[in-house]
């Protein structure tokens, strides 16, 4: 889930008071940063696009997605208006942790994806939105995208959902624990409460090396690094490329948004196949998950898994995959194979 351009500061942010979070607990306080690109009366005309972004992604989607984004794109901003918002949790512009903490004296609640979903209605309903051509998300934005699939305050021609599950698995769960396990191991994280500037840079740069190792197959590893050089200060290659990934997410994200945003992943659950399917076909006209079919962390099968489920209560869903050495991180580098997906599906 590598993003290779830092998000620009712009937008337009929405109160949305005080939210009940699906495990009971409230966040008083609450906004979404969010940002609008193409033609909103395009979007009015042709149905508008809601884009969830992943982990350290942000409401930018030109600076991840930027290739499909634009006049006579994947992402049309003449024909559609392309609405993303930062996610909840995260730390470029919405709510969260560390700025919360500091104004109201407690914990950061947890939020899961249910909570992350339901927090676009309110902006849905702001921007007077009658229509969604296209629904669509990728990793962490996926499990939203599917999420959002159940809840949906208007009509969603089609939602297409890449590289995620329906619920968690153990092994997931588990590559998210080793990353907290280096967080909290870091002196500076003082159980998540720091002054903002002043967090784990040491424990968040080894998560990254962790999940970078989840993002990646095996054979671009093998294929990209092999065993070769021991130029940069006598380390290999694989070595190297796993410490720059880590100091460049030090650079511009935040170890608690980091954490919020992984304990949703973990906690992530679309229910009881059958009655999400019902509730998402009653919304949704037209259901894609896509796998990728080098990825370890959330594999192939388990997005076949829950299309099955659906088609087997009778939902508008099918499955489709993207073949590539990249590993789960292929959402957001083969552009011409999810064009096609994103295109055949958003018009």
């Amino acid at each position: 889930m590598t993003t290779a351009v830092a998000p620009r500061s712009a937008g337009a942010d929405l109160e949305l008071g005080t939210l009940t979070l699906e495990r009971g607990d409230r966040l008083p306080g609450a906004r979404l940063h969010y940002r609008i690109l193409g033609n909103p009366a395009a979007g009015d005309a042709n149905g508008w696009i809601l884009v969830f972004h992943a982990l350290t992604g942000s409401a930018d989607v030109d600076a991840w997605w930027g290739p499909l984004v634009g006049p006579g794109r994947a992402l049309d901003t003449e024909r559609h208006a392309v609405l993303a918002a930062n996610l909840l949790g995260s730390c470029y512009g919405s709510t969260s942790p560390i700025p919360w903490q500091a104004e109201h004296g407690r914990a950061f609640p947890v939020l899961t994806t249910l909570d992350l979903a339901r927090a676009h209605t309110a902006l849905i309903e702001h921007l007077g939105i009658r229509r969604l051509a296209l629904a669509t998300g990728g990793s962490l934005g996926g499990m939203v995208a599917l999420q959002w699939g159940r809840v949906s305050p208007v009509p969603v021609d089609r939602l297409v959902v890449f590289a995620a599950p329906a619920a968690t698995s153990a092994q997931a769960i588990a590559w998210n624990a080793a990353q907290r396990m280096a967080i909290e191991a870091d002196p500076r994280w003082h159980n998540g409460w720091y002054a903002r500037g002043a967090g784990p840079e040491a424990g968040l740069a080894a998560a990254r090396a962790i999940a970078m190792i989840t993002y990646r197959s095996a054979l671009e590893f093998e294929q990209r690094f092999g065993r070769g050089s021991l130029r940069h200060l006598g380390r290999f290659d694989a070595d190297h490329y796993l410490r720059r990934q880590g100091e460049k997410l030090v650079a511009r994200f935040d170890a608690a948004s980091y954490v919020s945003l992984m304990q949703a992943m973990d906690l992530h659950d679309a229910g009881d196949l059958a009655a999400a399917a019902t509730a998402t076909a009653e919304r949704v006209e037209e259901i894609v998950g896509v796998g990728i079919d080098s990825d370890i962390l959330y594999y192939p099968g388990e997005v076949q898994a829950w299309v099955e489920g659906y088609r087997a209560t009778g939902a508008n869903a099918r499955y489709e995959e993207i073949a590539s050495v990249y590993g789960h991180d292929a959402f957001l580098i083969e552009f011409e194979q999810v064009a096609k997906l994103l295109v055949s599906n958003a018009r």
